[in-house]
């Protein structure tokens, strides 16, 4: 449980942490008495910013030099201080039509939705596709290739594509495939894939399956192409605009994220918890128990939905000291404009 600051203390870390958003730049006892418009003594500012530096809300880089926040100074001032600003009703247009574009396809729309963010927060999108659990099927159609071989394709309600080649060891006939195809259809139309996947398991082991040629083949090959359906992925947007900003203007510093962004599992894991909560959440690199490489960065994070069910997540990663009171109303709008396109 974070301590409850003092107001006066609460006030002056409110303004180094503002300015340092702004600035990048280490922020000294004579920029923050002139916010205060000589309502306290600079003797007094310097006590302030020295408890607040044990508190461990405040570090010093050098001896000389002003203060920045710790991790848990930006936390305490995401939690406590934050002050979000409301979307313009043209910010707002704009996001609605950024998302949607001229595309009905999802993956497109979903690429569009990183692009977005990337370009409206002037850090990285991040969006994360419906993940398999929550994919419904739409339909599944099989084609004999050549001798032994047929190929799957499998389409989701969301316009996910998954195709598989299929090795039959027995010669299949058109008319026979396509008795498959629409038994298959008749089968799981309208099913989670996970009840579909249920539900070839139960029918394969019925005797009736072991007999009925169609009907275990039309099994079989439903659970090879839906078995190897990828789990969600990662959709990132905007990378190369990190190197717009102080901190990672470093080579070696943008490397490390952009590393991370590329392996994606640790912004994955983080994002994914989004999805246990209603509305936006915020991750400071330093309290993320996913460690170093994240270290530097924050997370603006929230769950999208389709016919009122959690199917996947999205946000914005950037520099610890990003402007969150810009980009935590952009990421919740964006995220409801989402699940709005993906019900229509």
């Amino acid at each position: 449980m974070e301590p409850k600051l003092l107001e006066r203390h609460a006030g002056i870390l409110e303004i180094l942490i503002s300015d340092y958003i702004a600035s990048a730049e280490p922020v000294g006892s004579r920029t923050i008495a002139k916010k205060y418009a000589g309502h306290l003594s600079p003797a007094t500012i310097r006590n302030v910013l020295s408890d607040l530096t044990e508190m461990g809300f405040l570090t010093q880089p050098h001896t000389s030099a002003g203060r920045v926040p710790t991790g848990a100074g930006m936390r305490y001032f995401v939690d406590t201080l934050l002050k979000k600003r409301e979307l313009s009703d043209a910010e707002m247009e704009a996001i609605r039509e950024c998302c949607a574009g001229d595309e009905r396809e999802v993956m497109s729309i979903i690429q569009n939705t990183s692009k977005l963010l990337a370009q409206v927060s002037h850090y990285v999108g991040l969006v994360m596709t419906p993940s398999t659990e929550e994919m419904i099927f739409k339909q599944i159609q099989f084609m004999p290739l050549s001798k032994n071989k047929v190929l799957g394709i499998f389409v989701s309600r969301d316009g996910i594509v998954q195709n598989r080649l299929i090795e039959t060891g027995e010669d299949f006939n058109f008319s026979e495939i396509d008795k498959i195809s629409n038994y298959c259809n008749n089968s799981f139309h309208g099913m989670t894939l996970e009840d579909a996947l249920d539900k070839i398991e139960r029918e394969l082991a019925t005797d009736y399956a072991k007999y009925d040629k169609m009907l275990r083949h039309a099994m079989l090959f439903s659970r090879e192409v839906l078995s190897c359906i990828p789990g969600s992925e990662l959709v990132v947007g905007g990378e190369i605009q990190l190197l717009d900003t102080p901190e990672f203007s470093n080579s070696e510093e943008f490397r490390r994220v952009v590393r991370e962004l590329e392996e994606k599992n640790k912004v994955v894991k983080l994002l994914e918890r989004c999805r246990e909560g209603q509305g936006v959440r915020i991750f400071i690199g330093s309290d993320s128990p996913e460690g170093r490489g994240l270290d530097l960065v924050g997370i603006v994070g929230a769950p999208y939905k389709r016919e009122g069910r959690t199917v996947g997540t999205l946000g914005v990663i950037g520099p610890m000291r990003m402007d969150y009171s810009r980009v935590v109303p952009i990421v919740d709008f964006t995220a409801k404009v989402l699940g709005d396109i993906l019900d229509a």
